[in-house]
């Protein structure tokens, strides 16, 4: 049984490693180390254990097909740790048949992880895939790209963009988040940028599909959402002054502050809490309120 528990903690060792990789930006857990006193360690430690006999029952008590959705929900508290402990019980087992069903549980979990990241690093593979395939839109023949970039290139991107459709997701936004990170930390002043331009697009292109899906808008609205999703940031301030306050102006102001703070931020809110997805999209929406609100306040 000692053997079964060896096997998973060695098989845990490289995984964790890999599993972290594909974790969005900003998510990681903050971890305290002010509390340093002997009783605050052994205060951490109770809970910690507490926290793992609860994850362990649950696993004891799933089906084999509930099993993987659980390991994804708790991926960052399976570590060595939880490993030692399951070899705990085991070893304090009031039965030979209670230590043989925690030696299956041990290996079934490890089993389990292996495959969840099996299917990570295909998804990291497929997203980083997509992310160069749409920078392969904007670059030059000579794989070089031109900042700002032009309106020849941004609507390719844009058409890209929209033919993946919902095959980009949060993952795709965390890698792109990953690459401009990279960039960053490598100085590619330029390639940030780019990066960044190609986030503002995706962004604009999936509120606005959202916008759109099954809305019954009013036919000015719809319009005034389409060009201020439809062009670059620092053509707002010009595109929301003739929509909403020019002689011909598609639709007022309240109306159109409404359907982005209601609508369209009731969406937003509505995805999985601190998702990349929903992280990206409410900053971009929030920029545009922001702008809107600004020249909303112009006319008062």
């Amino acid at each position: 049984k000692s053997n079964t528990m060896l096997l998973a903690l060695l098989l845990l060792a490289p995984l964790r490693s890999t599993a972290y990789t594909f974790t969005p930006l900003g998510s990681h857990a903050r971890v305290s180390f002010t509390s340093r006193t002997r009783g605050g360690a052994v205060l951490l430690a109770q809970t910690d254990t507490e926290a793992m006999d609860s994850l362990i029952q649950k696993l004891r008590a799933a089906r084999p097909a509930q099993m993987q959705q659980v390991l994804a929900e708790n991926i960052k508290a399976v570590d060595q740790r939880f490993f030692l402990r399951l070899a705990e019980m085991s070893d304090t087992a009031a039965s030979d048949d209670e230590r043989d069903e925690i030696g299956a549980l041990a290996s079934s979990i490890a089993n389990t992880i292996e495959q969840l990241v099996q299917k990570a690093d295909a998804r990291l593979e497929d997203d980083a895939s997509q992310v160069q395939g749409l920078l392969k839109v904007i670059a030059s023949s000579s794989g070089e790209f031109e900042v700002p970039l032009s309106e020849e290139r941004m609507r390719a991107l844009r058409e890209a963009i929209r033919e993946k459709g919902q095959a980009l997701d949060d993952t795709f936004v965390a890698t792109v988040k990953a690459y401009m990170s990279k960039a960053d930390a490598d100085g590619l002043d330029g390639m940030v940028e780019v990066l960044r331009v190609l986030l503002q697009a995706f962004a604009s292109e999936r509120l606005l599909s959202l916008a759109l899906a099954g809305a019954d808008l009013e036919e000015g609205l719809a319009n005034t959402l389409r060009l201020v999703l439809s062009s670059r940031p620092e053509q707002w301030d010009g595109v929301l002054r003739g929509e909403l306050l020019g002689d011909e102006a598609s639709c007022n102001t309240d109306a159109f502050l409404g359907a982005l703070q209601d609508k369209m931020g009731e969406i937003v809110l509505g995805m999985p809490s601190g998702s990349a997805l929903q992280s990206v999209l409410a900053e971009y929406l929030s920029e545009v309120l922001t702008r809107a609100r600004a020249i909303s306040a112009e006319a008062a």
